[in-house]
């Protein structure tokens, strides 16, 4: 399964390359799929290019949705509720902090 992930534009390179914070430190040049997009916009990046763009609160959203998939990921590894619960939260709560930033 692939997933788009959400993403902070640092700098646009070109009309069609940008870079952009994909947090933790990582910033990756992706190719530019829509139009308008700037410096401080949040994006989803799918396979290498930005797909969309997202309010704030989009991005939220986004994440909530990738902490439920890791909590889901972590029981069916054969986690308990408890810890698959604490990874979901733990990455929430690092995602938060770089949005944040």
């Amino acid at each position: 399964m692939c997933w788009a992930v959400p993403a902070k534009v640092v700098a646009i390179d070109t009309d069609v390359i940008a870079e952009v914070d994909l947090g933790g430190g990582t910033i990756k040049r992706v190719a530019i799929g829509v139009d308008n997009v700037k410096p401080g916009d949040y994006v989803m990046v799918h396979a290498g290019v930005i797909i969309e763009k997202l309010s704030k609160e989009g991005v939220i959203e986004n994440l909530k949705f990738i902490a439920e998939e890791i909590q889901r990921t972590e029981e069916i590894m054969g986690k308990s509720e408890e810890e698959a619960k604490k990874a979901a939260d733990e990455f929430f709560k690092e995602a938060m902090k770089i949005l944040e930033s």
